[in-house]
C-alpha cells in the first residue's frame, strides 16, 4: 500500500518534554514524537530493523523471502500477527485484499523486480490459481502452504504493522503521548501541549503531486487511533501509453480501474487501516462504503472522480474531524 497522509503538527503531550526524530527505514521516511519517556530513536530504529527483516520482500535473508522460496524457517512474531491481520481483512474483504497475490504483484512489475512487459492473459490465469490467503496455515511456527508456487508480499500491510509495533514500544516505555508516521502510515496517542487532537493532512490524489503535504485535500483532527491512505497516483508506470496503476484486482489478476483516487481509513490498528485502505481501491467507492456500514469501527474518507469532477463520502464520525477540507 503507498501512504499517503501526512502528519502536519509533530507536537507532543502535556506536563512532558517533547522528544521527536526522524529518519528512514523500510524503503521510506519516518518520524515519531513522543512524551514521558527516554530517547529512543536507537532502539526505535533496531525494532524497525528486525520488522524488515522478517516481512521485507526486498531482503533475500528474511523470513518472508525464506517462506516464498519454501525454505524450512521459524516465523517470528512478527510474522504470525501480520500475517493473522492479512487474513482477517482478506476474509472481510472477499478477497479484496490479499496478500497472497504476490505472483500477480511480480507479473505486473511490483514485486521485488521490475517487468518489461504485462503479463498474458495465459499467465494471468496460471497465476491466479495460486492466490487466496485459503492456501496457507501457520502449524507449529511454520508456514504451511497448499502449493508450493504460492507466495506472500506483505508490502500492502508491513507499514502500517511497522507503526503498530512502534507504538506499543512507546507504550511500553510510558510515553503518554506520540505520534508514529512511516511512509504516511500514522498512530497516535494523547494530545498535543495546546491540549488538542494531533492534525493529519491527506493530499490531493492528483498525478504530479509527488511531494507529500504540497497539495492538501482534507486535514482533520485525532488522537488515540490509526490513519492510512492509498491511492494510485504515484506508483504506477507507462508501458506502450497505457497507465499501470500499482493497485491490483486479485478477481481479475489485472490492475484495478474505477473510480476511487484515494482512500483514508482509521481503525484501532494502522495495519488494519492499512489493509483496509488497499481493500477499498480495489473494491472502488460503491463496495467501500458497503463494507464500512458493516463495519462501524472503521471511519474513511473515500476521494474519486465522478463525471470529471474529484468528490468525496466521508462518514460520518470522519466528518467531525474536518478542519479544512478543499473538495
Amino acid at each position: 500500500m503507498f501512504g499517503v497522509a501526512l502528519a502536519l503538527a509533530v507536537g507532543c503531550g502535556t506536563d512532558a518534554t517533547c522528544l521527536r526524530f526522524a529518519g528512514v527505514a523500510l524503503g521510506t521516511t519516518y518520524t515519531v514524537a513522543y512524551s514521558g519517556a527516554d530517547t529512543l530513536q536507537e532502539e526505535v530504529e533496531q525494532l524497525m530493523k528486525r520488522v524488515e527483516k522478517s516481512l521485507s520482500i526486498y531482503d533475500k535473508a528474511s523470513i518472508i523471502s525464506k517462506v516464498n522460496r519454501n525454505e524450512d524457517v521459524a516465523l517470528d512474531e512478527y510474522f504470525v500477527e501480520c500475517f493473522e491481520v492479512a487474513q482477517q481483512v482478506s476474509r472481510e474483504t472477499n478477497g479484496a485484499f490479499d496478500a497472497s497475490a504476490s505472483p500477480l504483484f511480480a507479473a505486473w512489475g511490483f514485486g521485488a523486480e521490475r517487468h518489461s512487459a504485462p503479463p498474458s492473459q495465459q499467465q494471468i490465469d496460471s497465476l491466479r490459481a495460486l492466490c487466496g490467503m485459503d492456501k496457507f496455515a501457520v502449524v507449529n511456527n511454520r508456514l504451511v502452504k497448499a502449493d508450493p508456487r504460492a507466495q506472500l508480499n506483505a508490502n500492502a500491510v508491513a507499514k502500517g504493522y511497522t507503526v503498530d509495533v512502534v507504538a506499543r514500544f512507546l507504550e511500553s516505555r510510558n510515553a503518554t503521548a506520540y505520534l508514529v508516521e512511516i511512509g504516511g502510515e500514522i498512530r497516535c496517542r494523547g494530545l498535543k501541549p495546546d491540549g488538542s487532537a494531533w492534525t493529519v493532512g491527506i493530499d490531493m490524489p492528483k498525478e504530479g503531486n509527488f511531494t507529500p503535504g504540497s497539495s492538501m485535500a482534507v486535514t482533520i483532527k485525532v488522537s488515540n487511533c490509526a490513519v492510512a491512505t492509498s491511492g494510485n497516483y504515484r506508483r504506477f508506470y507507462v508501458i506502450r501509453n497505457e497507465k499501470i496503476p500499482h493497485t491490483i484486482n486479485p478477481a481479475t489478476g489485472r490492475p484495478a480501474h474505477n473510480s476511487l483516487l484515494s482512500a483514508t481509513v482509521v481503525a484501532e490498528s494502522c495495519a488494519a487501516a492499512d489493509a483496509y485502505a488497499t481493500a477499498f481501491m480495489v473494491m472502488g467507492v460503491d463496495s467501500a462504503k458497503t463494507l464500512l456500514n458493516r463495519h462501524p469501527e472503521l471511519e474513511a474518507f473515500l476521494i474519486f472522480a465522478e463525471q470529471q469532477e474529484i468528490r468525496a463520502y466521508a462518514t460520518p464520525k470522519f466528518k467531525s474531524w474536518l478542519t479544512q477540507n478543499n473538495i
